[in-house]
């Protein structure tokens, strides 16, 4: 009686055969597409950052870096409404 409760351990059989080709590896292609991509990825976060670079060092030379008078956060933190024009004119339609 204690056998016929107890669950066997092996699955039970069935009808669907497994054979190696539907295994679920992606094979060497899979290896070479994922490969390529992150390939592709880290030579494109490599240009960005040469860019970035770039920008920064012309902004750096023409002045425009880290100004705090030019940043919009700075304007917003002067006047908190944030409604106010830069030449203290009222807005339109008030």
């Amino acid at each position: 009686m204690l056998f016929a409760v107890t669950p066997s351990p092996y699955p039970s059989p069935s009808g669907v055969a497994v054979t190696t080709s539907q295994g679920g590896s992606p094979g060497f292609l899979g290896f070479v597409f994922t490969f390529l991509l992150a390939l592709a990825a880290v030579l494109l976060f490599l240009s960005l950052t040469k860019h970035l670079r770039v920008v920064d060092r012309r902004a750096k030379q023409q002045g425009l870096d880290d100004d705090p008078d030019a940043s919009p956060v700075a304007q917003e933190e002067a006047d908190p409404r944030g409604d106010r024009r830069p030449d203290d004119e009222p807005p339109a339609g008030r």
